[in-house]
């Protein structure tokens, strides 16, 4: 079997959302501040893997994980949570799994070809319920399904991003909401989730699947609601950066080849990745074009499902973003940092050394 692999799969989007004890945005009484996070990747000798925008009295935990045994070779594993526990955001390890007819060949949750043996589930909640939550929330009690909303548009965008030579890859996603207890503190979860499912064409009957986008927000039981104007907006600014891309680009197209030669070289593998440089040749060029355009097209599907946000025109920056909705008055600055308010009154140059312009909604 040729061994093939999601090039863009290689971390799950992010986000992140302010505290679960504020109310809609829209009722805010004070401004809400936030700012550029950026995770960095250690095996690359620190290097920005992604950035997003976060709030800016939360602080993240975890990051980047290499497994050179496996086909997707990095997961990301990070919580954004505020100071007192109530509410936070994670995004969980998305590995590259493998089903058909291997399951009657290969037990149950090893690896095959770098890809883990399991059956496809019969949902993207399913998914979460029966590999994510079991891994992420051990401690749950009590689980529960209680709603959830199919988001086929988005998944088609993601998918048209991911077709691979050879076979066919179909998007399904959903946001499903679980509730549950977790020593003594009942949650209310929502999963984002985008599944692709490739299916070859030649070949034994074999389906490679992986979880594209896997992320959720949590917060105390009755408080995730009022977190949902901001979920757009953080879901949005998720970018992975074009130096990080290139760089994992070429050693997974290296670890491919080696595969495939039968070879594994852990030692030599690990220099590849500290060695690989950021240059973009035309294949290379046209794969992070595309990526853009995909990400572009799946925020606007996104978008369509959770509203709440406004587009401002960023003067620093010469690109659009995408804040949270219901404040009158908007300002960022060139550190990537943003202020919002409702008080005519306010002026955030006057509590700051940094210069703060004020950014106007796209109308």
């Amino acid at each position: 079997m040729k061994l093939k692999c999601f090039p863009y799969l290689c971390v799950a989007a992010v986000i992140v959302v302010a505290s679960a004890s504020l109310m809609h945005p829209a009722m805010a009484a004070t401004p809400l501040f936030m700012q550029t996070v950026t995770i960095n990747d250690p095996q690359m000798g620190g290097i920005p893997a992604f950035r997003v925008l976060a709030p800016a009295d939360w602080r993240p935990s975890g990051g980047l994980a290499w497994n050179i045994a496996l086909a997707n070779l990095v997961t990301a594993d990070v919580a954004i949570t505020a100071a007192d526990g109530s509410a936070g955001l994670f995004v969980h390890p998305a590995r590259l799994f493998i089903s058909g007819q291997i399951e009657y060949q290969w037990q149950r949750g090893q690896p095959y070809l770098g890809m883990i043996v399991m059956p496809i589930p019969d949902s993207p909640a399913a998914f979460v319920q029966q590999i994510v939550l079991p891994e992420q929330r051990p401690g749950a009690r009590n689980l529960r399904l209680i709603s959830q909303k199919d988001l086929p548009e988005w998944a088609d965008s993601i998918a048209a991003a991911n077709q691979q030579p050879g076979g066919i890859t179909r998007g399904y996603g959903t946001r499903a909401r679980f509730a549950y207890t977790e020593n003594g503190v009942a949650w209310e979860e929502d999963f984002y989730c985008v599944v692709l499912v490739f299916k070859p064409q030649m070949g034994p009957p074999t389906l490679l699947w992986q979880p594209d986008r896997n992320l959720s927000v949590r917060a105390r039981k009755g408080r995730l609601d009022a977190l949902d104007p901001l979920a757009n907006a953080f879901v949005n600014s998720f970018r992975v950066d074009r130096s990080w891309f290139a760089r994992f680009t070429k050693v997974q197209q290296q670890w491919i080849a080696a595969r495939q030669q039968g070879i594994a070289n852990a030692g030599a593998l690990s220099r590849a990745i500290s060695r690989s440089n950021d240059a973009f040749d035309n294949a290379l060029a046209q794969s992070w074009k595309t990526r853009q355009q995909a990400e572009d097209r799946a925020s606007r599907e996104f978008s369509e499902y959770i509203r709440g946000t406004e587009n401002y025109n960023d003067p620093s920056s010469g690109n659009p973003v995408e804040l949270p909705g219901g404040y009158d008055y908007a300002w960022g600055n060139s550190l990537g940092e943003y202020v919002l308010s409702n008080d005519s009154g306010f002026d955030p140059n006057q509590h700051s050394s940094t210069d703060w312009v004020a950014i106007e909604p796209v109308r």
